[in-house]
């Protein structure tokens, strides 16, 4: 195992955030790491079974940061009420699905997962992603007026007779414009409703001026944005369209 960092240097790297936030750091692999509490419609996080790699400790050590700066998005008891710990991995391998991250909403866990070679902004993605799955699943959604915005007789990828591991492996987390015209922000997006609701979240609180450039051009973005937007503010009303874009509302 990298040991480049000791167990100290690590809790004392992130201490101020455990502190603040109540938020468990977990990073040792063992029988704990993944949980066989789930069930087939409602996973707790990768299966039991899964192949589990810890992460380097050299790349843990940039996860202060990046969790503070995703953590302050939101107000403080929003973190402390829904998230008890984040898991990190190096590899989660569920017979040739590589997981990027996960949640179990049983335990509040949310899983990060990075190899190393990835930048920043991803592990603070994968975070705003893996996150707003916990709050889906402690509050409810029409589904109606965010599935009108999708192009007419589309269908989920994951809802079709497609191969399930195929389509995640020839999915892209890279959005284009075809994707945003459609109303979707990449092809990940488009395998299942909660990963395209997932993408939102990833996109409008990772990189907030791309997105708002994307929704100006492409009305069904707009669209999902205000039945998105709407479900965040009934978690707590700080999340206006001026406090996560800068901009003033443009109308519905």
């Amino acid at each position: 195992m990298d040991k480049t960092c000791s167990d100290e240097k690590i809790e004392a790297l992130f201490a101020s955030l455990k502190d603040k936030y109540g938020v468990d750091i977990v990073y040792d692999v063992n029988k704990e790491f993944l949980s066989d509490k789930g069930t087939a419609i409602v996973p707790a996080g990768p299966p039991p079974q899964s192949k589990v790699k810890p992460i380097r400790r050299s790349v843990l050590i940039r996860y202060p940061e990046i969790l503070e700066t995703a953590f302050k998005k939101y107000p403080m008891t929003v973190i402390k009420d829904y998230l008890n710990a984040i898991h990190f991995a190096g590899e989660i391998n569920r017979d040739g699905f590589f997981y990027a991250g996960s949640f179990d909403p049983f335990r509040r866990v949310i899983f990060i997962v990075d190899h190393g070679a990835q930048k920043p902004e991803a592990g603070m993605g994968t975070f705003h992603h893996e996150f707003s799955s916990l709050l889906l699943s402690r509050h409810s959604l029409l589904l109606n007026p965010w599935f009108e915005q999708n192009p007419k007789d589309f269908k989920y990828l994951y809802d079709t007779n497609t191969d399930k591991l195929k389509t995640f492996n020839n999915s892209s987390l890279d959005g284009t414009e075809p994707d945003y015209e459609k109303g979707f922000m990449n092809t990940y997006g488009q395998t299942e409703f909660e990963n395209d609701f997932n993408e939102y979240s990833a996109m409008i609180f990772t990189y907030p001026e791309k997105f708002k450039q994307i929704m100006a051009r492409h009305a069904r973005v707009r669209g999902k944005f205000l039945v998105w937007l709407k479900f965040y503010q009934e978690i707590d009303p700080i999340f206006t369209e001026e406090y996560l874009l800068g901009a003033e509302p443009q109308g519905g």
